[in-house]
């Protein structure tokens, strides 16, 4: 494996941290191996079906062909340090994306020209604008039967409302994809396979950061010269005048030259969209498909055109928790270091790292620097830049750069700063679980290897819970749906050859309160020889607006803070046995109107309230009593027109309510709601009808009664 070594001689590249999101069967991982391939880091394409993906390099990822976790690349093209994260597009592993919108410049979201917008593309849209992230959409699979480009591109517009615009439109010859028009450069592209390709004369080393940008996509032809149809030349240069009208609106001097009839530039016309986008006041739409090298040559081009680099992006905010104020470091090489643990993994000696955003500064092996919220100083002992399993030693890492660390303090959502800074950036929420399962080894003396591995597990999987009961033993695994869970039990097999017993499928309930309730309570005990007697008049209400439980005072009521603690986990531990079913209870109000404290001591004392506060709070949940709610979720499945009837039949008797169906390119897609528990062996069934060619995803979408959903 080659080293990356010190560049601290050499001049800093240019960088995008770019992800690739999209929904599931998309295509997002094999455009990921098509760019390593015309980027030189790859002699050949890795295929999905082959197994032999960069990204995709967990055995069970490349035997189920989907992505379980985000896979990082490094390497260099056209002078820029490229940072590519590929994440997962099932929902049960969203959480993996969630925490990598976090830190990217930019995205670009692909699409199925054949599907169209998804219902996971809707997520994936909506999580960028709310990190105001500019991105590309890639209409792929430009090359299948049933692809139409312009109702993909209507679909971002209407559905996800993104103001599209096209920079690219293929050209057909019948059903029949022959290449993309370039509505910047006006030349358009073949994408037969004897054109374009680039001849591999020697190996190219999948962990080198070379510049190895060698792809030869200089075949090209102008509009004119193209030997496309006269329709297609007609449909360029309406395309090219709405881009030139777009382009115009941001840029007076574009304007200008347009209406004296000058000749623009390419580079004229980049320089003018490059702003709004950055503002994502215009959305690039380009097109092509994963087994093509010229679109994803155009592809690499246009990230590298038109999304921003670290600089452009700039730090997000942090809290300065030294000063109690909101500040934003300069994303300079030159300014004080800061960065953001946004994942935690086992690297191949075993041994766990945390991925790494740098956000400001610059950072070398063995620097000491601030761990928040920890708030302890640990050492930076190694650090690596990321290529699939594969990591590289560097000796520094600065601003907008993604690199992988050994140190002491990873906790996920974590910051790291210069020693004498307090930084934290906005850490992220871990979902809660839908499903959850009870374990126990075949063996007693494998139960140390069960702990171990779902500890890495848990490490790596932010959404994994593992719980070991003290009174049973048993070990209980929370996560995010079926298919979640299963992918652990067969990592326990498949990994560390552990056999284990699994309990049915259990889904967490809730409780809410099924009206308010007030008591007062006189508590006297005796502690330690001291008499003490505590007051406390309590109210509950169930709060409809809200899922969080909360404790409030009434006005002018003053409290110690040492009596308000006890007060508080008396009513943690009180709501989190539900009077109906012990499940825990969501969405209460807390009120204490009146409160007496007790003459003693502060340690004894604050033990009476804590006992007066328990006896209040039982009181009050008995007297409001409580309704059990269970996890609705939502599904949505897509199968072909053969499988349609089979497949909405089948959601019925799963108890489902549907809710649409939606036809696209001969793909039916139907949305549906059901109760997470009338669920389990769905998607065992859907694969039965389907011969295995039918997608299915659920997602948590609230709790409610079992009888009205």
């Amino acid at each position: 494996m080659n080293s990356h070594t010190n560049r601290e001689e050499e001049p800093r590249p240019p960088i995008r941290n770019i992800g690739i999101l999209a929904h599931i069967d998309a295509g997002k991982t094999s455009i990921t191996e098509r760019i390593l391939h015309v980027a030189g880091v790859r002699t050949q394409a890795g295929n999905v079906d082959d197994g032999t993906t960069t990204t995709d390099y967990l055995n069970v990822e490349r035997q189920h062909g989907i992505t379980i976790k985000t896979a990082a690349v490094r390497f260099l093209h056209r002078g820029v340090l490229f940072h590519l994260l590929d994440t997962p597009g099932h929902v049960d592993f969203s959480a993996e994306v969630d925490r990598v919108l976090r830190v990217l410049d930019g995205a670009v979201i692909v699409l199925c020209a054949v599907s169209g917008v998804q219902v996971r593309t809707g997520f994936i849209a909506g999580g960028c604008r709310a990190h105001a992230i500019p991105r590309i959409y890639f209409i792929n699979k430009m090359d299948r039967r049933g692809a139409d480009f312009h109702e993909a591109v209507r679909q971002v517009a209407v559905e996800l409302g993104e103001p599209v615009l096209p920079l690219q439109i293929p050209t057909f010859d019948g059903q029949l994809w022959t290449g993309i028009v370039d509505l910047v450069e006006m030349r358009w592209f073949p994408v037969s396979p004897d054109k374009g390709t680039r001849e591999a004369d020697a190996d190219t080393s999948a962990s080198t950061l070379a510049d190895a940008s060698t792809f030869d996509h200089s075949i090209s032809y102008t509009i004119a010269d193209a030997p496309i149809t006269e329709r297609a030349r007609d449909d360029a240069r309406k395309y090219r005048e709405k881009l030139l009208d777009r382009a115009s609106m941001y840029d007076d001097a574009l304007m200008t030259k347009i209406l004296d009839g000058a000749d623009l530039s390419a580079e004229e016309i980049r320089a003018a969209l490059r702003a709004p986008i950055y503002r994502q006041e215009l959305t690039p739409v380009l097109c092509g498909s994963s087994f093509s090298d010229i679109s994803s040559a155009l592809l690499l081009d246009a990230i590298i055109d038109y999304l921003p680099d670290p600089e452009s992006r700039g730090c997000p905010e942090a809290k300065d928790l030294q000063h109690a104020t909101i500040l934003r470091l300069k994303a300079t090489p030159s300014a004080p270091f800061s960065a953001y643990i946004f994942k935690t993994v086992i690297g191949p000696d075993l041994n766990a790292i945390a991925w790494l955003r740098i956000w400001s500064g610059t950072i070398r092996e063995n620097a000491r620097v601030s761990a928040i919220p920890a708030k302890k100083h640990v050492q930076i002992q190694h650090l690596y830049g990321i290529h699939g399993s594969e990591i590289d030693e560097v000796r520094l890492a600065t601003s907008g750069e993604i690199v992988g660390a050994r140190l002491s303090f990873m906790e996920a959502g974590g910051t790291l700063c210069a020693p004498n800074l307090q930084l934290a950036y906005e850490s992220f929420k871990n979902p809660e679980p839908l499903v959850s399962i009870a374990l126990e080894p075949a063996a007693l003396q494998d139960l140390p290897r069960l702990r171990d591995a779902l500890a890495r597990f848990s490490l790596e999987d932010v959404s994994l819970r593992v719980n070991e009961e003290k009174e049973t033993g048993r070990v209980i695994i929370a996560g995010q749906g079926e298919l979640h869970l299963d992918i652990v039990l067969e990592r326990l097999r498949k990994e560390y050859g552990l056999h284990v017993r699994a309990g049915n499928p259990q889904v967490p309930k809730v409780e809410r309160l099924k009206k308010s309730a007030r008591v007062e309570e006189v508590f006297e005990g005796n502690f330690g020889g001291e008499k003490l007697t505590v007051s406390i008049t309590l109210a509950l209400e169930n709060d409809k607006d809200s899922d969080e439980n909360s404790l409030l005072f009434a006005r002018g009521l003053r409290v110690p803070a040492t009596y308000e603690a006890a007060i508080r986990q008396a009513m943690e531990t009180a709501l989190a046995v539900g009077p109906t079913a012990g499940w825990p209870l969501r969405g209460v109000k807390s009120v204490v109107e009146a409160f007496v404290q007790p003459a003693g001591s502060d340690k004894r004392a604050g033990t009476a309230v804590e006992a007066a506060a328990s006896a209040a709070f039982r009181k009050a949940l008995e007297a409001a009593s409580s309704v059990v709610l269970v996890p609705i979720v939502q599904i949505v499945v897509e199968v072909s027109d053969a499988w349609f009837g089979p497949a909405l039949a089948s959601l019925q008797a799963h108890g489902a309510r549907i809710e649409s169906a939606e036809d696209a390119g001969g793909i039916k897609t139907i949305v549906a709601y059901a109760p997470m528990e009338k669920l389990f062996g769905y998607a065992t069934s859907l694969r039965s009808i389907t011969e295995g060619r039918g997608i299915y995803q659920a997602k948590f979408d609230r709790f409610g009664n079992e009888l009205d959903y």
